[in-house]
């Protein structure tokens, strides 16, 4: 199932391949908070993350 989300990015190299699996990955927790009402109570607050 993986492996078809990832196909669905435009992947030419392993670096694509890993910022397509965090973004999946990140749908999918995201999803599993909204399914417990995680976001009822909380919320995200999004931003240029700088070294």
């Amino acid at each position: 199932m993986i492996k078809e989300w990832i196909g669905e990015y435009d992947t030419k190299n392993t670096e694509d391949v890993l910022s397509a699996l965090r973004e999946i990955m990140q749908e999918v927790a995201l999803a599993g908070l909204s399914r417990t009402n995680f976001f009822e109570k909380a919320a995200f607050y999004g931003g240029i993350s700088r070294p």
